[in-house]
């Protein structure tokens, strides 16, 4: 009987791993997730982590940015069998590469629930942001929490009144609520109109956008997310 190379076996054995690869599903579209927005640049995601309820082991086909609007725990299993549990606090930022590879299991009840942005362009627009008027961020209530080649980030408590934030988009912007508010919306060339928010409304502005955006009611803290 002839012996197969030792080089032979190698070649099969990562070939075959390379299949596995290959063969993982996204992270989205899945159960307990559903799809708030999708563009050319991003997927942006409601997700929840129901208790005893694993994801299916997959591989993330973006880099991801995003935040908690409620309160939970997971844990995470990598490929190679290895758990960590986590638990995660409201407004957490979260940041996923392209390539992570895990899967995510509910351990609380109430369940931890997010609202994630992917990114599917991997390099930024290379657009000057929009001439909207004086910048609104930075300011002192706002806490810049992420700020790399693609995306800015501001966690702020937004509040009404005045001096409170009116915010236009010089940037594409996706903005999450973590609390109970009402919104205000004006210079669409329309009325001024009431948008009621709470934790996990998500707002995607356009860059360049008419919209003003300020808090009528309320002073729910918020992320503002944009992108470069």
């Amino acid at each position: 009987m002839k012996h197969i190379p030792l080089l032979a076996v190698l070649l099969v054995s990562v070939g075959a791993v390379a299949q596995e690869r290959l063969e993982l599903p996204p992270p989205f579209p899945r159960t307990n997730a559903t799809r708030l927005l999708e563009n050319d640049r991003i997927n942006v995601w409601d997700i929840v982590w129901p208790k005893g309820q694993p994801t299916a082991l997959h591989r993330h086909v973006y880099d991801q940015v995003g935040t908690y609007y409620a309160r939970g725990g997971r844990v995470i299993t990598t490929p190679d069998g290895d758990k960590r549990s986590t638990m995660t606090e409201v407004g957490s930022l979260s940041t996923t590469r392209k390539g992570t590879t895990h899967i995510e299991e509910g351990a609380t009840d109430p369940p931890l629930r997010a609202v994630f942005i992917e990114l599917k362009q991997t390099t930024p627009s290379g657009r000057a942001p929009a001439d909207v008027g004086p910048a609104t961020l930075p300011r002192d209530n706002a806490k810049q929490v992420l700020d790399d080649d693609r995306v800015t980030a501001w966690d702020l408590a937004w509040s009404a009144g005045p001096g409170s934030l009116r915010y236009r988009a010089p940037l594409d912007t996706v903005i999450v609520w973590l609390g109970d508010g009402t919104l205000r919306v004006s210079g669409t060339g329309t009325s001024n109109q009431s948008v009621s928010v709470h934790a996990g409304t998500m707002r995607f502005v356009a860059r360049g956008s008419n919209d003003v955006l300020e808090m009528a009611d309320g002073a729910p803290r918020a992320l503002i997310f944009q992108l470069k």
